[in-house]
């Protein structure tokens, strides 16, 4: 599911004072991150079909859809945080559930090649909560299902979570009800979580922590102009309506754009640990090469040039590696619901030594290794007769 751009380890130094504060479950005071699901700023919660279940924006607040599933539905923002504050509002919209279904908020949340790991604080609609765990493709109970009258059916619910490595506290409309440990997951993302065949929606998601200091830049496309303006041979770059664009609608090459080594002030002309993101949107041709980021594109002892792109293409995705001059495909062109046919995609890469993470609009869709990490630069790639424009890049240096 769709994912926040912030992937910062996080921890906490201060006096034995403040450390015994958060040992007991005090919360951050900042606020690090906030969606009221109105629609008007970023969306950062995944918007789509995955198989039956449906994930969207409607009316001022965030919904899922697992009517037609037997699975339930969670949409996620990644991060790796051990201290913070969640909480969000919801509600039980519909349910075929027997049992009347429920929905939680879940934390400490995980990525994993074959699956995720998370914490759950889960209400039943019916009238009761409990916590559980998912670890390695098992679910466990954390805490014994508990009756409550602290809502009534359907009625919206305020549910928060406190974490301190670990430690953590859980609260229903503002009272508390849960305060455990757990050694197995201590820091992670967050969510929301709706049962199968459920209708739920959330309102006013919130995190709050600390904000760690951040090396790296983002670019609109607004203010320093840092990137390449004119001529590719017959293909073309330059600036245009509030987006960086490159034409190459009247040739069969491709056209590459890179954050320039040369500039004057730049600190960042090549990378090894990052992560960098971009929107990017077909304005005219098919585009059917593809269109994306590139990264670690540098040439070897031997003149041999290396590059791995990750391109879009219709509703498709796929991976490609140069080596030594040689290219590869890691993975062919695979459709996925995640990757929007038209329109603005989302594009973010995560490059940590030997690890490669691609994602879609906030969605993870491909993972792989580099046997040879090496710094090298990064950009923009548009395949022959198309025109792309990218946007609102934020680039974090690991």
């Amino acid at each position: 599911m769709r994912g926040v751009r912030f992937n910062w380890n996080f921890w906490l130094l201060g006096i034995l004072l403040i450390g015994l504060a958060l040992a007991m479950g005090a919360a951050p005071a900042d606020l690090y991150f906030e969606d009221d699901f109105s629609g008007t700023g970023e969306r950062a919660f995944f918007e789509g079909t995955l198989d039956s279940r449906k994930f969207r924006y409607v009316e001022g607040e965030y919904e899922i859809d697992t009517t037609n599933s037997k699975s339930y539905g969670q949409s996620v923002l990644i991060e790796d945080l051990d201290t913070f504050r969640a909480e969000v509002t919801g509600r039980m919209v519909s349910t075929n559930d027997p049992n009347r279904g429920g929905f939680g908020i879940s934390f400490n949340y995980r990525q994993r090649e074959e699956g995720s790991d998370f914490l759950l604080f889960f209400v039943y609609d019916r009238g009761a909560f409990t916590v559980l765990r998912y670890l390695d493709g098992q679910s466990s109970v954390v805490h014994t299902p508990t009756k409550t009258r602290l809502f009534e059916s359907g009625e919206p619910i305020n549910l928060k979570v406190d974490a301190a490595a670990g430690h953590f506290t859980c609260y229903i409309n503002e009272a508390q009800v849960v305060e455990l440990r757990d050694d197995k997951l201590t820091s992670g993302g967050f969510g929301v979580f709706a049962y199968a065949g459920s209708v739920a929606r959330f309102d006013d998601f919130r995190i709050y922590a600390e904000h760690p200091a951040v090396q790296g830049f983002t670019d609109d496309f607004a203010g320093e102009r840092l990137l390449y303006e004119g001529p590719l041979g017959d293909a073309h770059c330059r600036y245009e309506g509030g987006a960086y664009v490159i034409d190459t609608t009247q040739t069969e090459s491709i056209g590459l754009s890179a954050y320039p080594g040369d500039h004057p002030g730049f600190m960042y002309p090549t990378a090894l640990n990052f992560e960098f993101t971009a929107e990017a949107e077909v304005l005219a041709g098919s585009a059917l090469g593809g269109y994306g980021i590139y990264l670690r594109d540098y040439v070897d002892d031997e003149g041999g040039f290396n590059q791995f792109r990750f391109l879009l293409s219709g509703g498709w995705f796929a991976v490609e590696q140069s080596v030594g001059d040689m290219p590869m495909a890691l993975a062919e062109w695979v459709e996925h619901s995640a990757v929007r046919p038209t329109g603005i995609n989302q594009l973010k890469v995560r490059a940590d030594g030997e690890q490669l993470t691609f994602y879609v609009n906030g969605v993870e869709v491909y993972h792989c290794q580099d046997a040879n990490p090496h710094a090298g630069a990064y950009g923009f790639f548009v395949s022959g007769e198309s025109k792309v424009a990218f946007d609102n890049v934020v680039f974090t240096e690991l």
